[in-house]
């Protein structure tokens, strides 16, 4: 029978969330991705007997947290199994690599430690935080007709949600050295600090220091298949390699989807967890007031790519002198530099993200194995379409990665297996994503939060869930986004 609840468009994790939740709910949910995988970004690839995580460095609250929450609103946690990492990161800062701390007393020490000059306005930074951790635990409990009254107690994370993540941080008088010291993750968000939304630094920075860093066992995929699993168990369908062509209209309407190999699903709700981009455009380009919204969301600014080069080494990497779980090499001081110049296409003059999955997950490959990844901001223009430039420039990118690495860590190379690069064009391949983005919308002030795309869209009974929409990118934000709108969806279906 070909009638459900739901139909969800793309088994990422704002899809597969918002389906997993509706399946707990006791509503009839179906999932059509047009990959092989589920997962989106959240997925793993194998080559010559090494296995790669697409994605995965680390999640906040895993367990008793807000992502473990997350995870219970879709009866998937206890389809995983979390490993506490560490340190939530390391960083090569000023020729030495430093571990930065879980535990919130130990940074702040660390921190006082590293900037004697500051310590009081170190202390009145943190004083800041957990108010602004009040106010969003305060606003985000309370349900939606009470969410003015809980604005007076969430004053600190209101005003925050209009400042870049430097003004954040500076207005309490801190240096600009101390700053780039302190947001030196901004890269994992897309944006550099004095771009990026404070509520996109702040709320991970939460989950990680006062929740608990992770990592989970089996990697991004390992999630991916719990949410399935969790749909499946509640007797929802995930069909894999079947590509929706047209979401179909009855009355003006959302009332069912069509696949390119022909066969119609109908349904009393419709949710699209891929690009609202291609929503718009493909999925109903015969409707006019579609062609209107693909003009609004055209004009949004969208997010930055990323270029990741997975390595498979004959050794396990501590034999290297990598002993760090995610380590920042710090190679530019200022953070708008940086971002300019990976912009630019100039690889080795910026930051890179080095991440050891064997710390991590030393049951990901076989012993003896090593499995790294390099991860840097970059754009689609940066990389030719044509194949042979193409193929070219991957093949120069992937030596300069190689050849920085051999410096810092001597004999690297000849141990180096499997060297795959992927790169925004990839990134845009594998998921339609415009540009390759792999945040969705810049994460910008002015596309944070409430001012973010909306999972109600143009057309009555069809949602938007994703990285694009409220709250944001990341695991924890379009799972997030998916679990929200399903509560919502439940509430108009009864």
């Amino acid at each position: 029978m070909n009638q459900y609840d739901a139909i969800v468009i793309g088994a990422g994790l704002g899809g597969l969330s918002c389906a997993a939740r509706l399946s707990a709910l006791g509503y009839r949910t179906a999932v059509f991705e047009s990959h092989t995988l589920p997962g989106g970004f959240a997925t793993e690839f194998t080559r010559k007997g090494y296995t790669f995580d697409v994605s995965l460095h680390g999640v906040g609250g895993l367990e008793e947290g807000s992502f473990g929450r997350l995870l219970k609103d879709c009866n998937a946690d206890q389809r995983i199994v979390p490993l506490r990492k560490k340190h939530p990161y390391s960083i090569r800062w000023e020729g030495q690599n430093i571990d930065i701390p879980s535990d919130v007393q130990e940074y702040v020490q660390l921190l006082k430690n590293m900037f004697p000059a500051e310590v009081a306005a170190i202390d009145s930074l943190f004083a800041g935080i957990r108010r602004f951790e009040t106010g969003f635990s305060a606003f985000s409990s309370l349900t939606s007709w009470r969410r003015a009254a809980g604005l007076l107690k969430a004053g600190t994370f209101f005003r925050w949600t209009q400042m870049t993540t430097w003004e954040a941080v500076s207005q309490f008088g801190l240096s600009d050295r101390f700053t780039e010291f302190f947001t030196a993750l901004w890269a994992y968000y897309g944006l550099p600090p004095k771009r990026l939304a404070a509520v996109y630094f702040f709320i991970p920075w939460i989950g990680y220091h006062m929740e608990g860093t992770y990592y989970i066992e089996g990697g991004a995929q390992a999630l991916s298949n719990a949410l399935v699993d969790a749909i499946k168990s509640a007797g929802g369908e995930v069909h894999l390699r079947s590509q929706v062509s047209e979401i179909m209209l009855e009355r003006g309407k959302a009332a069912g989807v069509r696949l390119k190999k022909g066969d119609v699903y109908k349904a009393n709700w419709i949710v699209s967890g891929i690009s609202p981009h291609h929503t718009y455009g493909r999925l109903l380009e015969n409707y006019d007031a579609a062609r209107r919204e693909l003009e609004a969301v055209s004009s949004l600014e969208t997010g930055t790519s990323l270029t990741q080069l997975y390595l498979g080494l004959s050794c396990e990497p501590h034999k290297l002198g990598i002993t760090e779980e995610d380590l920042i090499l710090r190679n530019e001081p200022d953070s708008e530099t940086d971002y300019e110049v990976m912009m630019s296409g100039q690889y080795t003059k910026g930051n890179w993200m080095l991440t050891n999955y064997n710390a991590m997950d030393p049951k990901l490959n076989e012993p003896g194995k090593g499995v790294i990844a390099i991860t840097f901001l970059d754009r689609l223009e940066n990389w030719p379409a044509a194949r042979p430039e193409y193929k070219a420039k991957k093949e120069a990118v992937t030596e300069q990665i190689l050849g920085c690495l051999e410096q810092l860590y001597p004999g690297f190379r000849s141990k180096v297996v499997v060297a795959e690069l992927g790169t925004p064009r990839t990134m845009q391949r594998y998921t339609a994503n415009p540009d390759g983005a792999v945040y969705g919308y810049a994460q910008t002030v002015r596309q944070s939060g409430i001012k973010r795309l909306k999972h109600k869209s143009a057309v009555d009974r069809l949602s938007l869930v994703g990285a694009w929409t409220q709250p944001g990118g990341g695991f924890q934000g379009a799972m997030n986004s998916g679990i929200m709108e399903a509560d919502r969806i439940a509430a108009k279906l009864g």
